[in-house]
């Protein structure tokens, strides 16, 4: 039988051949022969999942099989493209089969080109291919191998001896090869981190990571160090509900024993482990209203300050005074209430006499506020706070202080709202319990069980907003005048506490011996409260025509009445002008008649250039002699060359002691397939060890490599040397 027409329509329903999808053929010319149909001249077939174009094609209604001929072309969903030679459809399984085929998938923005390939729902699998994100015709890196697939479930590409080219130069050869097409996070190996220390020699941290549910994860970081030791890290974090996530980190690292001696570490083994916890919903799964509510856990454990150091290369700089935390609060539009724990491990101390002993830790803090609001009168407001304290360590002196603060105040406008004053009368109290608080009068110790504080002060505050629009700016301006005028105060608090535990121990007692005190952990009442001042606040911000901001203007200025002085002027300025920032702040001390803190800064942004200079000065006083200077230089740019390159360069220069702390320059290089970064980097900082504080410095040269979307591969080497005590 033959057809001759300009269109012939075919439609395979689903009462006759079961779940097989409906399919059309557009052809110039058809032909039917049994089962067969066959379609030549502008043939074109598409269904529910396809889209083809051939010279010619051949349908097998029996078997339900289309097969495409010369200039095949075809989509199928919403992403893959493909051009072939030939093409096998099964309508079946949904199998195709493609000889001198081109296919690209849109969405993941990846194509093969191959002699053979065979696609299903559940996978591709691919012989004699190449395979790259870059452009078609000429790409600037493409990845050649004998045989492939990709599974689509997992979205995992395995190559089977791949070539890796960078233009049409070989560069290496695998026997084997495999990444993932999709950006979500899967179990697998991460970015490995290797460098070299002039002490530690080869490192290498390799991450292992295990992503099987969306709930969890699950990290092991596994490193030698081969002048130095081994040892694993592992963190496990979750999401147990839609309001809650934590982690749980632990790790081990075991010291050589030449390294120990050599470094006069602590410890041969550093171990610890850690918990985090942050959840927005606890109490509101038990009852409703209109509040807010959060929980905070940060809790570790470790037997020195190394635990912390070498967990990664890049640590950086650990604090010795370790810090465990649990912070709750609970708030509504009126009231808020709090509780904080905070749990001390001082690693400078571990292994001496008194260990973490002597360390203070505060279990717990809570707090009750009553935010500002009014009563009785609708200008009438009052606003109240209490804290409880609780101060405890094994040895020396520990305290339970309770505090109230209440200020009650009248506020209303001004010269129709123009200004607005506030006057209020405000209360502060403070009552101390201390337990083992003693002091020595050279023959016995005496104790002080308690401290009381009342501080009542009177307040004016007169503040005005205003705003204005010009012809060619808007301009706004804030000042206000805070008038401080002490009333009734009684109690204060020692500023020194006896550790008489060195003088139990056989210490011999000295006033002049500073290491036989320490501060008291009370605070004394801010002085802002408790002499008679005044202090004004302005600023002013104009904006152009365009709302965009200008300038920027700030200035702070108190005056003390009992002492008849100026304190610290405080003046700031920021100039917005096209691609250019300038900030400046400087802080005037009219009592050494200095300046104690200039900060200056520089930004301009460009679309091809940008740049950044900042400069830090501070100046610290006592008893009219500056003790403690700092001035610090810090500053990068980076510059768009042609041909998609970035050169990038910074430095932090400490200018009062004369040494460069950190520079760096590097090229940056980006298409929209690949880009790499070469740095070459100089670093001296400080570090704490369980040996003590240490200066070290660093030289490297950092590469790093990303193909999308293989992922990033880095490379740096680094050389730490010099290393100094400094304590």
């Amino acid at each position: 039988m033959r057809i001759r027409s300009l269109a012939f329509a075919l439609l395979l329903c689903g009462e006759l051949f079961g779940n097989v999808e409906n399919v059309e053929f557009l052809a110039s010319d058809v032909q039917k022969d049994g089962d067969i149909i066959t379609a030549s001249g502008n043939v074109l077939l598409y269904s529910q999942n396809y889209l083809a174009s051939a010279d010619s094609a051949k349908y097998d209604q029996k078997n339900n099989i289309i097969e495409l001929f010369g200039n095949v072309s075809l989509m199928r969903g919403e992403y893959e493209t493909s051009r072939s030679e030939y093409a096998r459809i099964d309508l079946n399984s949904n199998e195709m089969i493609f000889e001198n085929s081109f296919v690209m998938d849109k969405k993941k923005e990846i194509w093969l080109q191959s002699d053979e390939s065979c696609n299903s729902d559940e996978r591709v699998s691919i012989t004699n291919s190449i395979v790259s994100s870059c452009n078609v015709s000429d790409p600037d890196w493409h990845i050649g191998f004998s045989s492939g697939e990709l599974n689509k479930q997992s979205k995992f590409l395995h190559l089977y001896n791949p070539v890796f080219y960078v233009k049409n130069t070989p560069v290496m050869y695998l026997p084997y090869f495999g990444f993932s097409t999709d950006k979500t996070r899967r179990t697998g190996l991460l970015t490995p981190q290797l460098s070299y220390s002039g002490d530690e020699g080869l490192v290498y941290l390799q991450p292992i990571y295990i992503a099987e549910y969306n709930e969890w994860d699950l990290e092991f970081d596994p490193q030698i160090r081969t002048s130095r030791g081994a040892g694993i890290y592992s963190t496990l974090r979750f999401a147990d509900s839609p309001y809650s996530s934590g982690y749980i980190r632990g790790g081990i690292f075991n010291e050589r024993s030449d390294y120990k001696q050599k470094e006069n570490l602590k410890n041969r083994q550093h171990a610890g482990i850690e918990l985090g916890y942050d959840r927005d919903r606890l109490v509101a799964y038990l009852i409703d209203g209109d509040f807010q509510e959060g929980l905070w856990i940060e809790f570790i454990n470790l037997n020195d300050i190394d635990y912390l150091n070498l967990r990664g290369r890049n640590e950086g700089n650990h604090d010795s005074l370790v810090q465990s935390r649990l912070n709750y609060f609970i708030t509504t539009d009126n009231h808020y209430l709090g509780a904080y724990s905070k749990y001390y491990i001082d690693t400078a101390k571990i292994g001496t006499k008194y260990g973490n002993d002597d360390t203070l830790q505060e279990l717990p803090r809570i707090q009750y506020h009553s935010f500002f609001n009014t009563f009785i009168l609708p200008n009438l407001t009052y606003a109240f706070d209490f804290k409880y304290h609780n101060y405890t360590r094994e040895i020396g002196a520990s305290a339970n202080q309770y505090e109230m603060e209440v200020p009650i105040g009248f506020q209303f406008g001004l010269f129709d709202d123009y200004l607005n004053l506030y006057l209020s009368e405000n209360l502060y109290a403070s009552h101390v319990d201390y337990n083992r608080a003693k002091y020595y009068n050279g023959k016995d110790f005496y104790t002080n069980n308690y401290d009381d504080i009342i501080n009542h002060y009177h307040r004016i505050l007169l503040e005005s907003d205003l705003s204005r629009a010009f012809s060619e700016f808007y301009h706004t301006l804030n000042f206000k005048f805070d008038y401080i005028k002490p009333g009734y105060n009684n109690g204060d608090i020692n500023e020194k506490l006896l550790k008489y535990y060195l003088i139990e121990d056989g210490v011999a007692y000295n006033a002049d011996n500073l290491a036989l005190f320490e501060d008291n952990f009370i605070d004394r009442i801010s002085n802002t409260y408790t002499t008679e001042r005044i202090r004004f606040e302005g600023s002013q911000f104009f904006y152009n025509q365009n709302g965009e901001k200008i300038l920027r203007h700030s200035l702070r200025q108190s005056y003390n009445f009992d002492s008849d002085e100026m304190e610290s002027l405080e003046n700031r300025v920021n100039l917005y002008y096209g691609n250019l920032d300038f900030a400046n702040k400087i802080e005037y001390s009219y009592i050494d008649n200095d300046l104690s803190k200039i900060q200056t800064g520089l930004l301009y942004k460009w679309s091809k250039f940008s740049a950044k200079v900042w400069h830090t000065y501070d100046k610290n006083y006592y008893n009219g002699n500056a003790y403690d200077k700092e001035s610090y230089l810090s500053s990068n740019m980076s510059l768009k060359l042609p041909y998609n390159y970035e050169f990038f360069a910074g430095v932090d220069y400490d200018l009062q002691r004369d040494y460069t702390k950190m520079w760096q320059s590097g090229i940056h290089y980006k298409r929209k397939c690949w880009d790499y970064s070469l740095i070459y980097k100089e670093d001296i900082e400080p570090k704490n060890t369980s040996a003590g504080i240490e200066s070290k410095k660093s030289q490297g040269v950092y590469l790093y490599f990303s193909f999308y979307p293989l992922g990033e591969v880095s490379y740096d080497f680094a050389i730490e040397q010099d290393n100094k005590a400094l304590n």
